[in-house]
């Protein structure tokens, strides 16, 4: 259908679609922003001491626009805050933030396509910066999405191979004495050198545990940051632990047996796994290869006597 099109009808549809897009970004950053500056005259205008508003840098005008965007409703807001929690995104703006990035990440690269065209590149068919701003379009739709799973996976990875290390930092802590809480905060001063997503999260762990709230449901926080089942294991041992008087440390010791045993399970598994893995490339790559050496002379041959 494209190619159906004169070139400079396609150019000028692009054109005018970028520009209106253009038009109806800055009309909503301009009234975002004079709504912004007549709340803070009329704030200072207050009696009182007169408040100082700083704008801090560009990330504060990025969550500005994201909040005035016809975001989802309250239950998916509530779902990418936890994604975003567990790629590492804490702030209270980290929702309005990404789907910001999202919303700029499908304008932005378009501009600069046509001014990469216009500019340096003229030579070049409408019909490809078409089918390159399509490619752009996709790349703006799923991009911020791919990274914050990538991300939530990296760190799901590190705190999975840390795991075991604090737990049986944790028996040690507790079987020298310390109070879980105690435990809690020196494992968190400890193990954050090699495995700061842990360390982050046990921080974040103390902090509401420093503020009040029940060691249980600080713990199944935790657990549901991290999203491990080994964390969750753990949330629900201290738990139950706790409710029926068992000592902590043994506790801990005999959770700490079974993780080894099955980090060990865990390693034997992938090593039987790994003979049918490597049956794919034996029979595509290896296999064909050889049987070319083998069959090559006795080709040869038939050639040579058939000639």
């Amino acid at each position: 259908m494209l190619s159906s099109l004169s070139p400079g009808f396609t150019l000028l549809m692009v054109i005018f679609c970028l520009a209106m897009t253009f038009g109806i970004l800055m009309v909503s950053i301009r009234g975002i922003l004079s709504k912004h500056q007549v709340m803070n005259r009329r704030l200072a205008g207050l009696p009182g001491k007169p408040l100082e508003i700083k704008r801090k840098s560009r990330k504060n005008l990025i969550a500005l626009f994201g909040q005035h965007l016809s975001l989802p409703d309250a239950k998916e807001i509530t779902r990418m805050r936890f994604v975003l929690s567990q790629a590492g995104f804490y702030t209270a703006q980290s929702v309005p933030i990404f789907y910001a990035v999202r919303v700029l990440s499908l304008i932005l690269p378009q501009f600069i396509l046509i001014a990469t065209w216009w500019f340096y590149a003229k030579s070049l068919e409408p019909q490809k910066i078409v089918l390159i701003g399509s490619v752009l379009i996709l790349a703006g739709m799923f991009g911020p999405s791919l990274f914050v799973q990538s991300r939530v996976k990296k760190r799901r990875q590190n705190a999975r191979e840390g795991f075991p290390d604090m737990v049986d930092l944790l028996v040690s802590c507790v079987e020298a004495g310390l109070g879980l809480d105690a435990a809690l905060m020196n494992v968190s001063k400890e193990i954050g050198d090699r495995y700061p997503v842990l360390k982050v999260n046990l921080d974040l762990l103390n902090l509401e545990l420093m503020a009040g709230r029940s060691r249980h449901e600080a713990l199944k926080n935790f657990a549901d940051r991290l999203g491990l089942e080994e964390t969750k294991a753990l949330a629900v041992m201290l738990k139950q632990a706790e409710e029926m008087g068992s000592p902590i440390g043994k506790a801990l010791r005999i959770f700490s047996d079974e993780m080894r045993t099955k980090r060990m399970l865990l390693a034997e598994e992938r090593a039987l796994a790994l003979s049918a893995k490597l049956t794919v490339p034996l029979v595509v790559f290896i296999f064909p290869t050889i049987m070319g050496m083998l069959m090559l002379p006795a080709a040869v041959k038939l050639g040579e006597a058939f000639v």
